[in-house]
This record gives structure tokens, sequence and C-alpha cells, in this order.
């Protein structure tokens, strides 16, 4: 029991402590703090149950409108899809144009950066498929 205490703590420091290259006087930040933050980010931007759903939606790079996007993802409801994709918006994965025209009409497409999430959303859905079906 003792063994397995010290072995733990080990494990610990050298996640913690990250060693020194010839040369260094400081430490860099350890990887794998790097990819909590990295997470962190990717669950703040993308993260719940629909920001993937609607970007995939939206991954032909066609203008669509709201109402064909709730269309294709079933379950959400007007505040939810509203939400995201206000949110996506704000943070550069969608591009909302509204038209002035009687009646308005407001469309969306996915922008470059939005696009750059599609191959490793695709990466995760065939994981997924390969793993827990």
């Amino acid at each position: 029991m003792k063994k397995e205490k010290e072995k733990k703590k080990k494990r610990t420091r050298m996640l913690e402590e990250p060693e020194l290259q010839q040369g260094d006087t400081t430490p860099e930040k350890p990887q794998l703090g790097d990819a909590k933050d990295s997470l962190e980010l990717l669950h703040q931007k993308l993260g719940g149950k629909w920001k993937p759903r609607v970007l995939w939606v939206l991954q032909s790079g066609e203008s669509i409108r709201y109402r064909e996007i709730k269309a294709e993802i079933t379950g959400i409801t007007d505040m939810m899809l509203s939400q995201s994709l206000r949110e996506m918006c704000a943070d550069g994965l969608v591009e909302r144009r509204q038209f002035q025209e009687i009646p308005p009409r407001v469309e969306y497409q996915i922008t470059p950066l939005g696009a750059g999430a599609l191959p490793g959303l695709e990466l995760l859905a065939k994981w997924m498929k390969n793993n827990f079906k």
C-alpha cells in the first residue's frame, strides 16, 4: 500500500515538474496542461449537444436558412438553435447574413474557421462508430 502511494506521488511530480533541457533556466508548461487548456477551450467553443450538429449541417458551405437548419437537427428547440447560432457567430465559426427584404430573410453559413473543425468532428464520429456501436 505504501509503495503504491509513493509511485502515485512520483507520477504526479513527473507531470508537475517537466525536465529542463540543457541550458534552460525555466521549465516549460507541461504538455498535459496545454491539452487540458485546449480541451476546456474546445468545450467552450464547440461543446454541448447542438453546436457540432449545427456545424455538420452547415458543412456544405452554402447559405442555409434557420428553418432548414432546424429541420436537419432532430430534437433541437428554437431556443437552443438560436442560442447556439448566436454563440457560434460571436466565436467566428458561423456567419449570419440578414437581408433587408419583406418578409425578412436570414441565412447562416459556415466560416473557414468553422470548417476547420469539421475534419476533427469527422474523426471523432468515426471513432465513436467503430468503438461504441
